[in-house]
């Protein structure tokens, strides 16, 4: 299954998906001074497989967004499952990182809504004028790495998932620090961008 499959399943689930692969904390991986703009990220994405469709709208005065909307589908014969989220361009040293923060869940009443759970997620990014290329922080690498003593980090557990509890700055340590290993980000996930003619197909 697709990175971004088990994205928009996770998001619309809150965070009690069993084995969620994706690295969650309470607090943003970003400090205002750390975020980007990069206009290239406006606009329709889709993978290899066309099984995800991502849609990257800017916020904010042009050429200076703070912030993209990013609607993200799952596309199948007989669905189309919607994600909402807020996303913000980090740069961290030599390395840029998406920042993904999922809105709150529509489905269900209010009752529901109020236990679900938002976290942040961080996705390496690499931005190209045609494709994006997303490595996901991953929650196996670091239980691992906590199990054996070899990396300390604040966190949590929420239904077998890994939640992370510390301070943006020790966040941004951690991303920084191991932003070169592909273990530590993995989940690749390569997009390509939709010319308007390719979006009506």
């Amino acid at each position: 299954m697709a990175a971004a499959v088990v994205l928009v399943s996770v998001v619309l689930s809150g965070c009690d998906s069993e084995g969620n692969p994706f690295l969650m904390s309470l607090a943003p991986f970003y400090l205002a001074a750390d975020v980007e703009a990069d206009s290239r990220l406006a606009g329709s994405w889709r993978d290899k497989d066309g099984e995800v469709a991502f849609e990257f709208e800017p916020v904010g005065e042009k050429g200076k967004e703070s912030e993209y909307k990013v609607s993200v589908k799952e596309i199948g014969a007989d669905k189309e499952l919607p994600g909402e989220f807020e996303v913000h361009l980090v740069r961290l040293g030599g390395f840029r990182f998406l920042d993904i923060y999922a809105k709150s869940g529509k489905e269900g009443n209010e009752f529901y809504r109020a236990h679900f759970i938002r976290a942040h997620t961080l996705a390496r990014v690499d931005i190209q004028q045609d494709s994006i290329q997303m490595a996901f922080f991953s929650a196996a690498w670091l239980t691992a790495k906590i199990k054996e003593k070899s990396v300390e980090a604040p966190h949590t557990r929420a239904d077998d998932a890994l939640i992370l509890t510390g301070k943006t700055e020790e966040l941004q340590e951690l991303a920084f620090c191991h932003a070169n290993d592909d273990e530590a980000f993995a989940g690749s996930l390569l997009l390509q961008r939709q010319l308007a003619e390719e979006e009506e197909r």
